[in-house]
């Protein structure tokens, strides 16, 4: 699996190392969460980028783009938000998003929570391509009775998917003017100036160069091993093919051997 790796000063707001630097302003996140999901936010708090979940050392773990927390007056948690960038479709998005929404509840009931209070959960994808395929910009998921969609399931869940290639069909102006710029890079409202200038400014930092650096050696690293693993996957099949192969070169020749023993009666 050879990639190509984007050079530093070429990152735009769509590379998810640039994303997760740049919204984990809170003044960045705030206004985009309140614009997109149609929220009044009280407070956040500072937003985590690449945010790793390990609920056991044994199970799967799990790197959040940005995870980001809403507070209220007294400081309690209210809301969580977890926001993705994703430029492929991999065909297998819907599903992470259920399992980014398990880890999150996991970790929260790890550390003591109730069921009961378990707050509300959104989780957003900010996609190239649209994974659904059915022409739309915006597509929002929440769980409901299928027989009669008035009645909701009451889990405080929510799953979003903004195709931003499609911003031209969103009829919300405050949503349009975000999923434009991370479709052309062009920033044309206060909002997204402050993001191309963070971007902009990220481009010229130097700790940065070198957290880009160690951020794309880890990547490239979890790359490789993903090669072995897929090369010793293959080599496995392979053997268990040949295996096969002579297994049933062996019976057909048993087969064979008594059909001429029956002939004779002697079987």
């Amino acid at each position: 699996m050879e990639v190509k790796n984007t050079p530093f000063e070429q990152l735009t707001i769509t590379n998810k190392f640039m994303f997760a630097m740049v919204f984990s302003h809170k003044e960045i996140a705030k206004p985009f969460l309140e614009a997109i999901l149609g929220l009044k936010i009280h407070e956040l708090r500072e937003p985590e980028p690449e945010k790793t979940i390990d609920v056991s050392p044994v199970s799967k773990g799990v790197r959040f783009d940005v995870f980001v927390k809403e507070t209220g007056p007294n400081g309690e948690a209210l809301r969580s938000f977890d926001i993705e960038m994703q430029m492929e479709n991999t065909h297998e998005i819907p599903k992470r998003a259920r399992f980014y929404q398990a880890m999150r509840d996991s970790e929260a009931l790890c550390k003591g929570e109730k069921y009961r209070d378990l707050k509300e959960l959104y989780i957003i994808f900010l996609c190239h391509d649209d994974i659904f395929g059915k022409g739309r910009a915006v597509y929002r998921f929440k769980n409901l009775e299928t027989d009669d969609s008035k009645i909701e399931m009451g889990d405080h869940t929510f799953k979003n998917f903004f195709i931003f290639s499609k911003y031209r069909k969103v009829a919300e102006k405050a949503i349009r003017d975000y999923m434009e710029y991370f479709a052309t890079n062009k920033a044309n409202t206060p909002a997204t100036e402050d993001i191309d200038r963070l971007v902009k400014w990220y481009q010229t930092d130097s700790n940065t160069r070198i957290r880009y650096m160690t951020w794309q050696e880890e990547i490239d690293d979890m790359r490789a091993l993903a090669d072995e693993e897929k090369a010793r996957a293959d080599k496995a099949e392979l053997l268990a093919s040949e295996e096969k192969n002579r297994a049933d070169k062996a019976e057909a020749r048993v087969n064979e051997l008594e059909k001429k023993l029956r002939e004779h009666g002697l079987l």
